[in-house]
């Protein structure tokens, strides 16, 4: 077996046996993603790389805290997913996870972790719909952090998030592509961020085909379900006014759901008015949940990469612990519309 240098790895890389050998040593001149990059090859090649080298310069404890609204337990679909794709990525580097569920009815002071506040981790990932408050107790402290998913647009920080415009875009063109002009939008959108930045895809969708269709598209926002760090609701208002709109004069024939949960409760509310999806009505979910592939009809929805969300945010969050003044990233990653059995093409009765 021939044995693997430095020149071989290089060679593999097509890069110089300089950079190679900066990259090993942990050499701060060399920027992270190469560094991760290298260090990968190299176990892959089965070079033998020092643990002191897998360890980031600026890390002291070795630990790494992951802060959540203690609601997203019972959410844990999808959050289990982001942790484990966090979980991953902070092995490959030798570091550990601690979990810390916040309960939101403290105040930041007292429900921030002990290991935050004595210094017992290197950093933390933010995920979900923290207060603000608890953002500036991080700020104020000069703790180095990132947020995943969050609520709050600050350029000064870190942030990694699904490309919820382009995903929600998408799944509204599909709609339109198969003939439906009568649409609504199914969510309290001012509630997060992520529901936001959905319906404005769905509302920039419907503008840009009516325009160059030159066709007049009928839209509807249907509220009274939304998520906030306490979790998901559902008011009375969201069956009363899926009534109104779907079984109406003029009904809609689609619907785009701020998210899998929404969609799920809205299939609920349809059986119970006599309706069904998709002979009556077209239903897009968001996120791709395991029971979106098991339900029927399956539920056509946007593919957030959830794994993907955590290992990215490992790997920014390392970069900043190592480089506390470089210029904050908001990293979006892409989504996928999943097409599945619950949409048809709209044919006029």
């Amino acid at each position: 077996m021939k044995k693997v240098t430095l020149q071989v790895i290089a060679d593999e890389l097509n890069v110089s046996k300089a950079l190679i050998s900066k990259a090993l040593s942990n050499d701060p001149s060399v920027n992270e993603v190469t560094k991760e990059n290298i260090w990968k090859k190299a176990e892959e090649m089965g070079y033998r790389v020092k643990q002191t080298r897998m360890k980031f310069s600026a890390a002291q404890t070795g630990n790494i805290a992951v802060l959540m609204p203690r609601a997203y337990l019972d959410d844990i679909e999808y959050w289990g997913k982001v942790l484990q794709g966090i979980e991953f990525e902070l092995n490959q580097h030798k570091f550990s996870m601690i979990l810390s569920s916040i309960d939101l009815t403290l105040g930041s002071k007292d429900a921030l972790p002990t290991s935050i506040l004595e210094k017992k981790v290197d950093g933390a990932i933010v995920m979900g719909h923290l207060p603000d408050s608890y953002i500036e107790l991080l700020k104020f402290n000069h703790f180095p952090f990132v947020m995943l998913d969050a609520n709050l647009m600050d350029p000064t920080i870190d942030h990694i998030l699904a490309n919820n415009y382009l995903g929600a875009y998408r799944a509204t063109g599909h709609l339109l592509e198969n003939g439906h002009r009568r649409l609504g939008f199914v969510g309290d959108k001012n509630t997060s961020w992520s529901f936001r930045e959905r319906y404005r895809g769905f509302i920039e969708a419907i503008e840009d085909f009516g325009r160059k269709q030159e066709v007049e598209v009928e839209s509807l926002v249907i509220p009274g379900i939304g998520v906030s760090g306490t979790g998901m609701y559902v008011s009375s208002e969201l069956p009363d006014s899926l009534e109104k709109s779907l079984k109406g004069t003029s009904p809609l024939t689609a619907l785009f759901c701020a998210n899998d949960l929404t969609a799920f409760e809205v299939l609920s509310v349809m059986d119970r008015l006599g309706l069904r999806c998709p002979d009556d009505v077209s239903v897009i979910g968001f996120d791709d949940l395991t029971l979106c592939e098991m339900m029927q009809p399956k539920l056509t929805t946007v593919r957030v990469p959830k794994g993907d969300i955590g290992i990215r945010s490992v790997q920014v969050l390392l970069r900043r612990i190592e480089q506390p003044d470089i210029t904050p990233e908001h990293v979006l990653l892409s989504t996928q519309l999943i097409q599945r059995a619950s949409v048809k093409p709209f044919t006029a009765q």
